[in-house]
């Protein structure tokens, strides 16, 4: 069956494309959750329509999150304290959570899901990179230092 994405789908396609797809597919799961329309005459015009709209939205979302990694560029590193064995090891973890709570502190508006961390929760103190992808097609290093608390 041949479907129009109206919106990007991991490992399908990116708005606009024309694709074929199983029938059960695109009827119990494309459609119910508007990733897709079946590719006729009407919605093929429709769509065209609409492509433009969606492309203008797409590229005013891209210079905000240019805008927001601008931000984030100014902000050299975060400092992160937290209580600690005397080998470094923490109790307990750091988080997107904690991250983004640092970061809202330091006043720049961020969403934990936007920060990425490459292998997993942090749990000892040092120096760690994390992602902050605003948008898919953008993406930033942040510096991450976790020092020990003082008890």
């Amino acid at each position: 069956m041949k479907v129009i994405l109206i919106t990007s789908f991991k490992n399908l396609g990116t708005v606009g494309d024309l694709i074929e797809v199983k029938p059960g597919y695109a009827r119990n799961f494309l459609f119910p959750q508007e990733i897709a329309l079946p590719a006729i005459k009407k919605n093929i015009k429709y769509f065209e329509n609409r492509k433009k709209v969606l492309e203008e939205k797409k590229i005013k979302k891209l210079k905000i999150a240019n805008s927001r990694i601008k931000e984030i560029k100014k902000i050299k590193s975060i400092q992160i304290f937290s209580k600690s064995g005397d080998q470094g090891k923490l109790f307990g973890s750091i988080n997107t959570r904690d991250i983004s709570r640092k970061l809202n502190e330091m006043g720049v508006k961020v969403h934990k899901s936007e920060l990425k961390l490459e292998n997993g929760k942090l749990r000892s103190i040092g120096e760690y990179s994390v992602l902050f992808q605003p948008h898919q097609d953008v993406c930033i290093s942040i510096k991450v230092i976790i020092l020990s608390q003082e008890k």
